[in-house]
C-alpha cells in the first residue's frame, strides 16, 4: 500500500505542477483577494490591504485592515514560502498545489476504512485527482484545496473520536475546526457537527467538549481578538450582513443599506425568489461541480448505503447543513461560489460513496442477468468512470485555461496607463493591485453620480470599466463620456475613464 500511496502523490504533484505552469496568474476576485493579502504579509504590510472590495462594513480610506470578510489561513500559508523563496504567484502556490495533491491520498485512506477494497481505493484516489472542475482551482492561491484537506482531516478525527476511547482526538478535531474556520467562514458549521456527534457519547460530554473548545481557541483566540480590537466583533464587521441580501450586488452598496428592515420590506415574492433561484444553482452545482454529472445517481445511492457508518453520517450532515445554509440563509453568495468553494471538502468522501453506488447497481443488475459477471463488470465500469473524470478535466482545462491569464495582462496595462500613486476604481480592485500595484476601489451598484462619490472618499483618479458592469452604468460604459469622466484609454472590453476634478 506505501508503494501505491508514493506513486499516487509523484502521480498527484507532476500533474498539479504541470497545470500550475497553464496558470500563471490571478484570474478572479476571490484568488487575487488571498495573494494579495499574502503579498502584504510577506512584504511586512501585516493584515493591511490598499483596496476595498466591497462596503458592508463602510470603510473609509485606504490603506484598510485586511480580512474582515474574508478569512486569513490562506494568505498566511500563501505568504509563508514568499517570505523565504521570493514574491511571485508561483511560490505563493507551492504549498496548495502539495495540499491540493495530497487530496487523493486522503480518499485513498477513506474509500479504504469504509470498504476495505483496494480497487475503491485506488479507483477513487484517482477521480479525485482528475475531479473535473476543481482541479484548475486546486492550482490557484484559493481556499478550495485548503479547506478540503483541512476539513477531511477533521472529519477523519471526529470518527477516531467516536470510534474510540482516546480522548485527545476531541482536542485535534478543534484544532481541525478551528483552522477550517480560519480559511472559510463557514467552517463553523463543523462545529454544529462535532457537537451533534458529542451528543452520542453523552456520557462524556463534558470532557470532549472540553478539549473541543480548548483545542478550537488554540488555533482562532488570536485572530478573535484582533478582530474584537478593530471592529468590537470576534467575526468581523461584515460577513453577517449577507443575510440580508436583496440581490448579490448589494455587496456593492454604496453607502452601505443591506439591513434587515430592507430586506423585509422588499417584499415575500422578492425574498423567495431568491432562495428559489439558490436551490436551482446550488442544486445544479451539486450535480455538476461535486458530483462530476455521471457520478451523480451513483453518489446518491452509495450515500445511502452508507449511512450508517460513523465517519458518513458525520459527513451526510455536514453536507446537509452546508446545503442549508448556503440556499437558505446566505442564499446569494451560497449560489455565487459558497457552496462551490466548501462543496470541495465533500470530494474525498462524495467518490468513494460513488463506488459503492456503482457496485450496488451493478449486483442488482447480476441478480436479475444471469450473463453479467458482476465482478468483471465492475472493474470495466471503474476504469470507464476514470476515463470519464479524465475527459471531463481536461474539457474544463482546455476551454478554461486559455483564458484564464487574460484578465490579469488586460490589468497590467495599468502600469503604464496610470501614474504610479494612482488609485483605481475597478470591478477586481485586488487584481488591480497585484497586476499593476495601484490601489483601489470596487464599482459601486449605482448610477455615475455614486461611482464620483466613491472616487471622492478613496481619492481615486481613474475609473476601470469592462463589459460586465452594472446596468446603471450603460450609458457611460457605451458612449465612452461622463459629466466628470474622461475617457483616456480603451482596449478589449474595458474603458478606461480618468476623473477631473
Amino acid at each position: 500500500m506505501k508503494r501505491n500511496l508514493i506513486l499516487l502523490f509523484a502521480l498527484s504533484l507532476i500533474f498539479n505542477l504541470l497545470l500550475s505552469f497553464l496558470i500563471r496568474a490571478p484570474n478572479y476576485l476571490d484568488d487575487a483577494y488571498y495573494y494579495g493579502g499574502a503579498l502584504r504579509l510577506a512584504q511586512g504590510q501585516g493584515f493591511t490591504e490598499p483596496y476595498v472590495w466591497n462596503y458592508l462594513d463602510s470603510p473609509t480610506s485606504l490603506p484598510r485592515p485586511s480580512h474582515l470578510y474574508w478569512m486569513p489561513l490562506t494568505s498566511i500559508i500563501a505568504a509563508l514560502p514568499m517570505m523565504i523563496f521570493g514574491q511571485n504567484f508561483f511560490i505563493a502556490r507551492l504549498p496548495f498545489l502539495i495540499i491540493a495533491s495530497l487530496l487523493p491520498l486522503l480518499t485513498y485512506h477513506v474509500s479504504l476504512i469504509t470498504t476495505n477494497s483496494p480497487r475503491h481505493a485506488l479507483i477513487s484516489s484517482l477521480i479525485t485527482l482528475f475531479s473535473g472542475f476543481y482541479p484548475l482551482f486546486f492550482a490557484t492561491t484559493d481556499s478550495f484545496a485548503l479547506y478540503a484537506f483541512v476539513v477531511s482531516l477533521t472529519f477523519i478525527a471526529l470518527h477516531r473520536g467516536l470510534e474510540s476511547n482516546q480522548k485527545h482526538w476531541w482536542f485535534f478535531v478543534g484544532i481541525g475546526i478551528g483552522l477550517a474556520h480560519l480559511t472559510r467562514a463557514d467552517g463553523i458549521l463543523l462545529i454544529v457537527v462535532a457537537l451533534m456527534a458529542m451528543l452520542s457519547q453523552r456520557r462524556l460530554f463534558i470532557v470532549h467538549c472540553s478539549l473541543f473548545i480548548l483545542g478550537y481557541l488554540v488555533v482562532t483566540s488570536t485572530w478573535f481578538v484582533r478582530n474584537i480590537l478593530l471592529t468590537g466583533s470576534p467575526f468581523g464587521a461584515s460577513g453577517a450582513a449577507t443575510l440580508w441580501l436583496v440581490e448579490y450586488n448589494d455587496l456593492f452598496n454604496y453607502p452601505p443599506n443591506v439591513t434587515l428592515t430592507r430586506y423585509l420590506n422588499s417584499g415575500l415574492e422578492i425574498i423567495l425568489r431568491g432562495k428559489l433561484d439558490a436551490l436551482l444553482i446550488n442544486t445544479q452545482t451539486i450535480i455538476v461541480v461535486q458530483c462530476l454529472i455521471f457520478l451523480a445517481p451513483f453518489v446518491i445511492i452509495g450515500l445511502w448505503k452508507l449511512r450508517n457508518y460513523a465517519l458518513y453520517r458525520i459527513v451526510i450532515l455536514y453536507a446537509g447543513l452546508l446545503y442549508a445554509a448556503m440556499t437558505f440563509v446566505f442564499s446569494f453568495v451560497g449560489a455565487r461560489g459558497g457552496l462551490f468553494h466548501s462543496g470541495a471538502a465533500l470530494l474525498p468522501f462524495y467518490v468513494p460513496a460513488s463506488l459503492v453506488g456503482l457496485d450496488t447497481v451493478i449486483d442488482w443488475i447480476a441478480a436479475r442477468r444471469a450473463t453479467w459477471n458482476a465482478e468483471q463488470a465492475k472493474k470495466i465500469f471503474s476504469v470507464t468512470m476514470i476515463g470519464f473524470a479524465v475527459i471531463l478535466t481536461l474539457i474544463v482545462i482546455s476551454t478554461r485555461a486559455r483564458e484564464w491569464n487574460s484578465v490579469y495582462d488586460h490589468y497590467q496595462k495599468l502600469q503604464t496607463l496610470t501614474p504610479a500613486d494612482a488609485v483605481v476604481i475597478s470591478n477586481n480592485p485586488p487584481l488591480v493591485w497585484v497586476a499593476a500595484n495601484r490601489g483601489g476601489a470596487m464599482i459601486p451598484n449605482g448610477d455615475e453620480a455614486t461611482l464620483l462619490k466613491v472616487a471622492e472618499q478613496f481619492k481615486a483618479r481613474y475609473v476601470l470599466i469592462d463589459k460586465n458592469h452594472v446596468t446603471q452604468l450603460d450609458q457611460l460604459y457605451k458612449e465612452g463620456k461622463g459629466e466628470r469622466l474622461k475617457l483616456v484609454s480603451e482596449w478589449s472590453d474595458y474603458k478606461l475613464f480618468e476623473v477631473m476634478r
